[in-house]
């Protein structure tokens, strides 16, 4: 589907939200989220980023998620690249999400992502 065909089918719709509002949203949420579980850690462990990262692996349970999540953000990163390329954006930009990523989470730099990607669409058409 072409960005003109998804551009006219999201004014069409009518919908209470855009996209780039729930992208928005989700920014949010995905800020917010991840940093009231980390604060809680941090209150009943005392702060420190190394007890907080071998937590991580403590059991093959959490070893998976953090797998999981480890290479979804490599994935993420290869996309961000590639597509910054794409719609014609400095690459520099990508230190805006790998920053993100690991200062928050990829709950917060996916979304935060999509919603500049889908400005730029909008721009383009």
């Amino acid at each position: 589907m072409s960005n003109t065909t998804y551009q006219n089918q999201q004014s069409a719709s009518g919908k209470l939200f855009s996209v780039k509002s729930l992208y928005l949203l989700l920014v949010i949420i995905g800020s917010i989220a991840p940093w009231s579980l980390i604060i809680q850690f941090f209150i009943q462990n005392g702060f420190s980023i190394s007890s907080l990262i071998l937590r991580e692996f403590d059991n093959y349970a959490a070893a998976a998620f953090g797998t999981d999540l480890l290479i979804s953000a490599v994935v993420f990163f290869c996309f961000t690249f590639f597509e910054l390329k794409r719609l014609g954006l400095s690459r520099s930009r990508l230190l805006i999400y790998i920053a993100a990523t690991f200062g928050i989470g990829l709950s917060c730099s996916l979304p935060l992502f999509l919603y500049f990607r889908e400005g730029v669409l909008e721009d383009k058409n």
